[in-house]
């Protein structure tokens, strides 16, 4: 999948993501030469359910803890 093509899909999904418990960010990173969303919860939450998928329309989805900070 492109990096843009990573991007559509993270505009499509990213309200309802930001909205699940515990959620601080989303957005696309390249991790071993392919795009991959990430979405970031606090530290202590529970992972919903929603993000216990392996991919989102195709795009591969990784949790990762910690409190978003912008770069």
């Amino acid at each position: 999948m492109s990096y843009g093509r990573a991007h559509d899909v993270q505009r499509r999904h990213q309200q309802q993501l930001l909205s699940l418990p515990g959620v601080s960010g989303v957005g696309v990173k390249m991790r071993d030469g392919s795009p991959v969303m990430v979405v970031t919860i606090d530290d202590g939450a529970e992972i919903p359910e929603a993000l216990r998928a392996a991919d989102i329309d195709g795009l591969q989805l990784t949790v990762e803890r910690g409190r978003y900070r912008p770069q």
